[in-house]
């Protein structure tokens, strides 16, 4: 089942993604005295074993983390395997108490879903085997962790996803009507808030040069429709990739003091004062790279653009999915809270909450999906504050399918 989280392939998985498919050398950590990291059930992952491991999934990376990042990436490949670990051990018990196997045939059917997964990937691989031989990890152990995943995602797809029983159409009906029904009330949102635009730049135009900043931000304070009209529209100083596509190409392309015309996002229309500048700085030994920035400021009409109405299958496989995955992880989690799990200091988090706790504590997510990255392979650009009340702020685009499944879903509006 599709839906249903490949463990052993997504171990497999995301080694082809941090080494790209290429060969490297190890360059290995200095051994520590060895001891546990974590026992599950009796099976214990060894510090050593998973240093050494994670130091060939960097090694295979080369110079694709810059060395600011390799902290970071280590600390997020560890924690990745030892909850791929935790969550293996556990379920695979589980599978082999209750008596479950798998055939060739059922293999060779998740060798084929896995290479679909490699499929977009730089010099992917053509069969299995040239997949599991290019694992850093090694071949035997790439191969014993994706025959584990193939057994454990058989138990889970029996016990938790066959045995879901939802009318997914009643539901999805009910999504589409009321995406229709907000795409009719909205329909005359675009224009109307165009004109309203059109005629603060007008008055805008009609000010005096020295004058306009000033105006700009009266205006802002008494019409923007965003969290900044607060503080005159200014949403501070912002990098490329942390505003909508739109706004930020007007953004960095006007000189410093012009107000833009006026530009549509999915939020409305924006007119958009540029009032600063900060050109990158290249990295040196003890700095890293700072991009280049600008600082804006702008006034917001806000406006709902229709959404594309989805097809009923799109809504089906989106609701079916999530209602899927959320079963899935409850029986991951439940299963995990009945080991027997002892760590290390630094690894308690991978110890799970009494049950009673359930309320106030998060479930232990299930194991990393296939193809995460350990690390940006460029620099992450930092969040500010700025950027999150800004109207502009990115979000994803929206689904076909809602959110929430007891709400439509309507197009992302600036924060509140």
């Amino acid at each position: 089942m599709k839906k249903v989280q490949m463990i052993g392939a997504a171990m497999v998985a995301a080694a082809m993604t941090f080494t790209g498919c290429d060969d490297a050398k190890t360059a290995e950590t200095a051994p520590v005295q060895d001891e546990a990291v974590l026992t599950v059930n009796g099976t214990s992952l060894m510090r050593n074993a998973l240093n050494a491991d994670i130091d060939k999934v960097l090694a295979a990376q080369g110079d694709r983390i810059p060395a600011e990042y390799k902290d970071a990436a280590r600390r997020q490949i560890s924690n990745q395997m030892a909850e791929a670990f935790v969550v293996e051990t556990v379920l695979l018990k589980m599978a082999q108490d209750k008596g479950y196997s798998v055939t060739e045939e059922e293999l060779k059917e998740r060798e084929a879903d896995f290479l679909k997964t490699l499929a977009d990937a730089p010099d992917a691989p053509k069969t299995f085997e040239e997949a599991i031989e290019k694992s850093p990890l090694g071949k035997e152990k790439a191969l014993a962790e994706f025959r584990s995943g193939a057994l454990i995602s058989k138990m889970v797809k029996t016990e938790v996803t066959d045995k879901i029983s939802e009318d997914y159409e009643a539901k999805a009906r009910e999504i589409i009507a009321r995406i229709e029904a907000s795409n009719a009330k909205n329909s005359g949102d675009f224009e109307t808030a165009l004109a309203k635009i059109t005629e603060f730049k007008a008055m805008l135009d009609a000010t005096p040069a020295e004058e306009k900043a000033a105006k700009f931000a009266e205006m802002a304070k008494e019409n923007s429709e965003c969290p900044s009209s607060a503080k005159g529209g200014d949403l501070g100083e912002f990098t490329r990739g942390q505003m909508v596509p739109e706004f930020e190409q007007v953004s960095f392309a006007q000189e410093v003091g012009q107000i833009s015309d006026p530009v549509k996002t999915r939020f409305g229309y924006h007119l958009i004062l540029t009032t600063g500048k900060t050109a990158a700085v290249e990295a040196t030994d003890d700095k890293p790279y700072q991009p280049e920035k600008v600082r804006a400021s702008h006034i917001l009409v806000k406006a709902q653009e229709p959404q594309e109405v989805p097809t009923l299958e799109e809504v089906v496989r989106v609701i079916k999915g999530r209602n899927e995955q959320q079963k899935v992880v409850e029986f991951i989690r439940d299963a995990i809270r009945t080991a027997q799990i002892t760590a290390a200091a630094d690894f308690q988090q991978f110890i799970p909450e009494p049950e009673e706790a359930d309320d106030e504590v998060a479930p232990m997510p299930p194991p990393p999906a296939p193809a995460p990255a350990p690390a940006p392979e460029t620099p992450a650009v930092p969040e500010t504050p700025a950027a999150e009340e800004a109207a502009p702020a990115p979000a994803p685009e929206p689904a076909p399918a809602p959110a929430e499944e007891n709400a439509p879903e309507v197009v992302e509006t600036p924060a509140e």
